[in-house]
């Protein structure tokens, strides 16, 4: 054989091995195999799209479309377009996504699956942004060939396909929709488990509320999630033992006077992306989603103060610190402030004041008992937050969350500088609207903008479960919803709340 043959023989069987372990799951090996392959191979399209779709499964949306829109100065081809698509989807850049989606759509107009596959998630981006008739302009096509060749929609279709017919009022035919492609999904999978979701939202919106439940449980048992709630409080118990207010003055800073990142914090669909929509609305703000590159930031301070070793100096932290303001400036250059909604922020609070000490927090707490519903109505990640798969276990997670939030409140306040947590009411601020938005911009350091108030307007997309509710309005509608599924949670300790309170 050829030096030349074994090479590529090689190659192929490195590109082989990334495509295996992507398809497990395994999405940090892929990465790291394609980018050691990328060094040697550094303009050969398949390997950086096979790298770009690693970081999409990792949620690291900016690498990945960095790395497509290489392959794509290689080669225009379908795969990087809908990558890069996808990823620019993420980061809330909704017309680049759908001109890509549509540039890859003619340039494979032959091939039926891809343009099937192309057609669905354009539809999906397209609903996300609430512009739904464009959604079922995209989708229509793809829906009538299979009712006339009499073949079941493909899952990721029927799930558009319902979630449309549910924005439209039919939550009857959207149910039967996801009830003809749930029997090809396999129990426990992602197709399985986004369609029973749906079908529990749609038979909600229908006003049958034990069905919804039913279906939810239904999903959530197909999990199989084990979570430990004794093991859960030790941990937060260990946290606030070591973070003191004396340990945290010991360790310094960064030294970074720089305000532009802030951060908000709270339970899962407490308001999160409410919150964070509203800072985006502000011509001097901005908003960039769930980043977790913090989150893995902290996880490897924490093990290392667990393993007995010393936490990041100040010169190391600077130097976190600027890559991820130079990370979240390219993404939103002309921002004076740009937030960050991680769902783990309540958790890593010590580690935001000590990378960004100049950072302001807004924290949102909703009713346990309309979070604890949302959450097990919802396809929450289950590895990362296994307590949103029980009423008793989101109860829980809920009051620890408020335990660990007055723990940083009181550990990183100083004399000499003005609060740097917010609190905030969700049915407050759904209630009273602009005062309370006045009060999270001053927060901010930023002078009130009357086009706050019209933050539902914005041309944005949001990766979220609540996408369909921050793209209008305030709304009152869901305060209170947990009374629709009383009986479902009766027995469970819930948490004092007072929604009134200061």
């Amino acid at each position: 054989m050829s030096a030349a043959g074994g090479a590529g023989r090689g190659r192929a069987e490195r590109v082989a091995a990334i495509r295996g372990a992507l398809a497990a799951g395994r999405a940090r090996e892929a990465l790291d195999a394609a980018l050691a392959l990328a060094r040697v191979d550094a303009r050969n399209p398949e390997v950086l799209a096979l790298a770009a779709r690693a970081h999409l499964a990792l949620g690291e949306h900016a690498q990945a479309a960095a790395l497509a829109t290489r392959a794509l100065a290689a080669g225009d081809h379908p795969e990087p377009r809908h990558l890069r698509a996808d990823a620019l989807r993420a980061l809330g850049r909704t017309d680049e996504a759908v001109a890509d989606l549509e540039r890859a759509r003619a340039l494979a107009p032959d091939a039926p699956s891809v343009q099937d596959a192309l057609g669905t998630a354009l539809a999906a981006i397209l609903e996300e942004a609430g512009r739904f008739d464009e959604a079922r302009a995209a989708l229509a096509p793809i829906v009538a060939r299979h009712a006339k060749s009499g073949a079941a929609l493909p899952a990721k279709t029927a799930y558009e396909h319902a979630k449309l017919l549910s924005h439209a009022g039919d939550q009857h035919a959207a149910v039967a929709a996801i009830d003809a492609a749930i029997p090809a999904t396999a129990a426990g999978s992602t197709p399985f488990l986004m369609l029973l979701f749906l079908r529990a939202k749609a038979l909600d919106r229908a006003g049958d509320h034990a069905a919804a439940w039913e279906s939810a449980a239904r999903a959530q048992a197909s999990r199989k999630v084990a979570f430990d709630p004794a093991a859960f409080v030790r941990a937060n118990d260990a946290a606030i033992a070591w973070w003191t207010r004396e340990r945290v003055a010991a360790l310094g800073d960064s030294g970074l006077a720089d305000a532009t990142a802030v951060f908000v914090a709270g339970m899962p669909r407490s308001g999160t992306t409410l919150v964070d929509q509203i800072v985006a609305a502000h011509p001097s703000g901005a908003g960039v989603g769930e980043l977790d590159e913090l989150e893995r930031f902290a996880a490897d301070e924490d093990a290392a103060i667990a393993a007995g070793r010393a936490p990041t100096d100040a010169k190391a932290l600077a130097r976190v610190a600027r890559r991820y303001l130079d990370g979240v400036r390219a993404l939103a250059p002309r921002a004076a402030r740009i937030a960050n909604k991680a769902l783990g922020n309540a958790r890593i609070a010590p580690h935001l004041a000590r990378l960004f000490p100049a950072t302001r927090t807004v924290h949102i707490e909703r009713d346990p008992r309309d979070v604890a519903v949302s959450c097990f109505l919802g396809a929450f990640n289950a590895g990362r937050y296994p307590w949103t798969t029980r009423p008793e276990w989101c109860a829980l997670a809920w009051r620890e969350s408020r335990r660990m939030m007055a723990h940083w409140r009181t550990v990183l306040a100083t004399p000499a500088s003005p609060p740097t947590i917010l609190e905030v009411r969700y049915e407050r601020l759904a209630r009273d609207g602009a005062p309370e938005m006045r009060r999270i911009v001053e927060f901010l350091g930023l002078e009130w903008d009357a086009g706050v108030e019209r933050f539902h307007e914005m041309r944005r997309t949001v990766r979220t479960l609540s996408y369909d509710q921050v793209s209008r309005p305030l709304y009152t509608g869901s305060i209170g919803r947990w009374r629709r599924f009383e009986a479902a949670l009766a027995g469970v300790e819930w948490p004092a709340y007072d929604a009134d309170a200061e």
